[in-house]
């Protein structure tokens, strides 16, 4: 078993082999980062070999686990650990942060995620505290927040959950629909916003415990303004990651039909499945390409595994393509960079290891990630002051065209 495991590792690390990236030439690299931790939010600038640090805001007791941006200057930020949403001024040009909130307002408790609508006129707050969503006014050219309507999740519970738990809110391209992953109750919400933000539809995910976490929409179809065709979610507790074919409703609601399911590790599983817990899901741009964070693995580091959305025998199915080492401990969250190639994969790994903050290239024309990290954050830099518990939070904003 264990020279099987091992032929295993050695084939993973050669399907994400720098040999088999092809250079891309990506030119000067000048990114702006924002990065949560406990205790802290900090900013830094990426280019390519170093991060430099820009602002630093402390925040004692608080934990920005999730952040989002809107021109021209505000920064969204939640704290779960307390029922506040906090505004920030942001400059996307210089990457300075203000160094306090410039507002804060009461919502439900434990929020997790974040999410607009398409115009950014609705900000969407996922607590995983309570199950809930709150569905705020953001229009003000202030930024300022003001609370419309909270929503509960209803439905069956997970036997290990005392309540709903609103994981995330993911929006899906024509702007209309929100899809919310309730680890509690081992449900995918969807949500109308045309409907004055209801549930609409509400789809089991099994088997019964699974905890579904994190999500994405996928689409065979070229034009993003179309509804998806498909929907992918990462389990948390099974580690699982499921595929769903996506269908609307004569009353127009979206149903969801069981289409896949296999490991979040594919091939190469954790050296300890008690403990293990997936993490984070991201999907690229080109609707192909998924990536997955496994967490608590037993490994000296936890990983990242990467997915193919792809047609088999004329059927959409998910292909286990690479595995590569997150470079630390507990990756919690990972985004892509937002120029055009998505080149540069950011991860965040909170409970220590090598790196706190990793970057890895990422091939637009295979999708995989190279397994050595372009450049990282040690985790003692950003946790020394708040007891070890590192970055779990890692965005890059871009800067203005004209910047």
């Amino acid at each position: 078993m264990v020279r099987f495991t091992s032929m295993l590792l050695n084939l993973g690390l050669a399907l994400a082999a720098p040999s088999l990236i092809p250079r891309q030439d990506q030119g000067a690299i000048n990114k702006k980062l924002i990065v949560g931790a406990a205790g802290q939010i900090l900013s830094f600038q990426f280019d390519g070999k170093t991060f430099k640090s820009i602002s630093k805001v402390a925040e004692e007791g608080k934990s920005a686990s999730w952040m989002v941006f809107k021109q021209p200057n505000h920064l969204y930020a939640v704290d779960e650990n307390s029922n506040t949403l906090r505004l920030f001024n942001y400059d996307p040009a210089t990457g300075k942060l203000s160094d306090k909130p410039v507002s804060e307002q009461t919502g439900s408790p434990g929020v997790v995620s974040l999410e607009f609508n398409k115009d950014k006129t609705r900000l969407l707050g996922g607590s995983y505290s309570n199950g809930t969503v709150d569905i705020w006014d953001v229009s003000a050219g202030d930024g300022a927040m003001k609370l419309i309507k909270n929503v509960t999740l209803k439905g069956d519970l997970s036997p290990k959950h005392p309540t709903h738990r609103a994981h995330q809110i993911v929006p899906e391209g024509s702007g209309r629909y929100f899809a919310i992953n309730d680890l509690g109750g081992d449900s995918i919400h969807i949500m109308d916003s045309k409907k004055d933000y209801t549930i609409t539809s509400v789809t089991k995910v099994l088997p019964v415990g699974c905890g579904p976490r994190h999500g994405g929409f996928l689409s065979t179809k070229l034009n993003p303004s179309l509804l998806p065709t498909h929907y992918v979610v990462l389990c948390e507790t099974k580690n699982l990651i499921q595929l769903f074919q996506i269908d609307q409703k004569a009353d127009e609601s979206l149903g969801l039909t069981f289409l896949d399911s296999m490991s979040s590790y594919g091939p190469m599983p954790p050296a300890n499945a008690t403990t293990a817990a997936a993490g984070e899901l991201t999907v690229a741009r080109n609707n192909r390409d998924i990536y997955v964070t496994n967490r608590l693995s037993g490994n000296a580091t936890d990983n990242v595994s990467f997915f193919a959305f792809e047609q088999v025998n004329g059927k959409p199915c998910l292909t286990w393509k690479s595995q590569v080492s997150s470079d630390g401990i507990s990756p919690r969250m990972m985004s892509l960079s937002r120029d055009q190639e998505q080149g540069i994969m950011f991860v965040a790994n909170p409970m220590g290891g090598p790196s706190g903050i990793a970057a890895f290239k990422r091939s637009e024309l295979t999708g995989l990630l190279n397994p050595k990290p372009m450049a990282s954050i040690a985790n003692t830099t950003i946790s020394k002051e708040v007891g070890g518990f590192g970055p779990q939070f890692v965005l890059e904003i871009p800067a203005p065209k004209s910047a």
